[in-house]
Order: C-alpha cells, then structure tokens, then sequence
C-alpha cells in the first residue's frame, strides 16, 4: 500500500518511517508535487493545528485540504493533526466526497520516532468501517510494534487525544506540588517518588521528573492543547475547576525564578 504524508516535520517524518512505500508533500520542505498523492490508498495528514486566542486554529489544516482534494480520487485522508472533537465530521461535511479518518499521535517530544515504532496504543476513527479498515490495514503492515489497536468513532477518538494530554498536564502539575510540599517538610521527593511509582495504577514516568531550572509543562503540546479544551468545554457550558487550576498552577510554576 503506498502512503501519503503531507506535512514533514517532526509528526510527520515519524509517521512515514512507519512505512516502506512512502510519499511526501511539503512545499516548505521542498517536496512540492501534489501529483504523487495521486496514486496513494491513503494519505495521513501531519500539519499544525495551534491554539491562538485559546482556541483550536485549524486555518492550516484547512488550507492544505483545500489544496490537496482536488489532485485526490478515493484516497482515505487521515489527519494526525491534533483537532477537537467533532471536527473529523465537519470536514467529512465540508468535502463530501473525500473519505476522512482521525488517528491522533501520542508522540513524546524528543523521542518520536521511538515512541511511533512502540506505540502504547494505536487509536483510529472512522464513522465509516471501510475507512478505518484502511488505516488499520496500513498500520498491521507496518514497522510499528503495535500492542492494542482501538478503532472507533471520530469523536471519542478526537476526545482520546484532548484527554489524554489533559491528564499529562495534571499528572506534572501534581508532581510540582507534592515537589514543594517535599520541600517544605524536608523530604526527598525522588524516594517519594519512587514509592508512588511502584504502584502499577500510578507507574513511573517523564511526568514524574523535575527540573527546578525550567517546572511545570512547556512543550509545544500540553499547554497549547489544554487551552483549547479549556475553551471548547467553556463554550459548551461545562464546569471547569480542575482544568481551570492545572492551568493556573503552571503559570505559576513557569514564572518562578529558577
């Protein structure tokens, strides 16, 4: 099966190392032939998708589909762009005739492509079966090491995503504060670290570490992402107090002084 990759930054350059048969489209790259997507069974979609004014911007996402669709004929277009729930459908109603799946990216930031060969999980979407049939397809005949597939539908699946990097936001917040509450009693918070990590509901990980030269989350991912679904919740009349905190936790933690 020959693979599509539009987008080739980090998100993307991993997702095609998943694949032998693989084409790429970036014009900011230098790969400028939309024509070789033309003969693609599926092409996964790796483009950015910021938060600006505390809100999912999907303008590149867009932008890119506008261009692309017309040089496409039955391809399954997979986006791992990072969308809120419900937006699979309404480019499913913006392009009818174009088939779209969601498989959203549970990438670490400095380990990418490790963490696309040994996925945790593969999760993909599709309200149609044939769809995810397709992407599942693809993904069984790749180089990932895959443990659990789970195919849904496109909102939980968007909802996974959004969940998933929200919990991370908490899990660091929660590891700052008991950090502090360690230091203000005198104890060693890598032993009480490690006694919490040997509980298998709590487990061990990245999230757990502190550097005290930069605290708190400040990747490219969790803050922008946990503003989007503050917004998105708030729109849609949902009580916010935990996500309100987290987000008011870290602005503290990455104004303090080192």
């Amino acid at each position: 099966m020959k693979i599509g990759v539009v987008g080739y930054g980090i998100i993307g350059q991993a997702t095609a190392s998943l694949f032998q048969d693989v084409v790429i489209y970036d014009p900011c790259k230098g790969y400028h032939d939309t024509s070789v997507l033309g003969n693609c069974a599926l092409v996964f979609v790796c483009v950015p998708t910021p938060t600006v004014n505390g809100r999912n911007d999907l303008t590149i996402l867009q932008t890119v589909l506008t261009k692309l669709i017309p040089h496409l004929s039955g391809q399954v277009v997979c986006i791992r762009s990072t969308i809120l729930p419900g937006t699979t459908r309404s480019l499913q109603q913006r392009w009818p005739q174009t088939a779209f799946a969601f498989n959203p990216e549970f990438l670490r930031a400095h380990h990418a492509f490790e963490d696309a060969l040994n996925p945790h999980r593969v999760v993909i979407s599709a309200d149609t079966k044939w769809i995810g049939d397709v992407v599942a397809d693809a993904y069984r005949a790749s180089r990932a090491r895959i443990t659990k597939l789970i195919i849904t539908d496109s909102i939980t699946a968007e909802m996974i995503k959004y969940a998933s990097n929200c919990f991370l936001a908490m899990k660091i917040t929660y590891a700052n504060e008991i950090f502090d509450a360690c230091n203000a009693l005198g104890v060693d918070y890598e032993q009480v670290r490690q006694g919490m990590s040997l509980d298998p509901r709590i487990g061990d990980s990245d999230e757990l570490d502190i550097n005290p030269n930069g605290r708190g989350f400040r990747d490219e991912c969790l803050p922008k992402d946990l503003d989007a679904f503050i917004s998105f919740l708030t729109e849609r009349g949902f009580p916010l107090q935990i996500f309100n905190t987290i987000r008011d936790i870290n602005y503290r933690l990455l104004n303090e002084a080192p």
